[in-house]
């Protein structure tokens, strides 16, 4: 097995991260080097024992000296940041960016992809702040500018579904009707991913690298009006649902646990959803689903058993 490509993981026990692993566990042709925190932890550990093919590495991606190890001898590597482990400092998760890239190129990685999002600042002339966004573009604008060579791909993750399971959970009513409610208009489009699709559509990537360079491909398995999204709910559960757009008011008293900069961030969010869209005017949200089969919305109740 020693012809083996090497392909490191940032974030191995997240979401997305996770989701990558588990998909190069199936192709059964990499080794595969999980990054994380703390790899002694259960969940680290979990993730090991999916094949003998992984290996778990503890690495702190604020440490240049962690991240070179960590890399080196990697054939690819996925990075990502993560805005939500530190949204008290922003700027932390475009330094933690900067540093990864500067890494990858400084040890010649051959292929480099990176999980990013669109500058709703930039893109809307300032109107919206939605930093867990606009940090992680102008970390593909450095990228792009300051390491020409580095042979790098951008994925874009849509507004995961699993939201609905956490932190944007849907409330159930007392006559059981379970309620979608966000600060969003009904009209508006919500650009929806399955998060477990990062995966494949990471795994066909690496299966002809060259043929992405450059290019961002965009995760999503559908878009859907917001006031459309109880009536698949209801289709795939037989469960009644309802939508409710809530007032910035309702929208704040209901994370009031959460610093007003979060819901300041989060708020701005849903109006750049609702006059930009989750990727902006101009983007080709279609890019991953030319890659490979995605999970629409009803597939993904349907696959999960979700049922409010």
């Amino acid at each position: 097995m020693a012809h083996q490509r090497l392909v490191t993981v940032v974030g191995a026990t997240g979401a997305q991260g996770g989701a990558i692993v588990r998909s190069l566990v199936e192709a059964n042709k990499y080794k595969i080097r999980g990054l994380t925190r703390d790899a002694t932890s259960e969940k680290a550990q979990a993730v090991k024992r999916l094949s003998d093919q992984i290996e778990m590495v503890s690495c702190d991606i604020n440490k240049r000296d962690d991240v070179q190890r960590a890399f080196k001898d990697s054939w690819a590597v996925f990075a990502l940041t993560d805005f939500w482990a530190q949204p008290d400092q922003p700027e932390l998760e475009i330094q933690q960016g900067k540093l990864m890239a500067d890494v990858a190129a400084s040890l010649q990685i051959p292929y480099y992809i990176y999980s990013a999002l669109e500058d709703t600042t930039k893109l809307s002339s300032e109107k919206y702040y939605v930093p867990h966004f606009a940090n992680k573009a102008q970390v593909r604008d450095y990228i792009k500018e300051k390491h020409p060579t580095l042979k790098a791909i951008y994925v874009e993750p849509g507004f995961y579904m699993q939201n609905w399971l956490g932190f944007f959970k849907a409330q159930k009513s007392a006559d059981g009707t379970v309620v979608f409610a966000a600060p969003i208009n009904e009209k508006t489009k919500l650009h929806m991913v399955d998060i477990e699709d990062t995966g494949p559509v990471v795994r066909k990537i690496l299966d002809d690298p060259d043929k992405y360079v450059g290019q961002d491909i965009c995760i999503c398995g559908e878009a859907i009006p917001f006031g459309d999204i109880p009536k698949v709910f209801t289709k795939a559960t037989g469960v009644p649902a309802i939508s409710k757009t809530l007032t910035e008011e309702e929208f704040r008293s209901g994370v009031h646990y959460m610093p007003k900069p979060v819901q300041d961030e989060i708020f701005a969010m849903f109006q750049w959803f609702d006059e930009y869209g989750y990727y902006g005017k101009d983007k080709d949200w279609t890019s991953g689903q030319k890659l490979t089969a995605l999970n629409t919305f009803e597939q993904w109740i349907k696959k999960t058993g979700w049922k409010g």
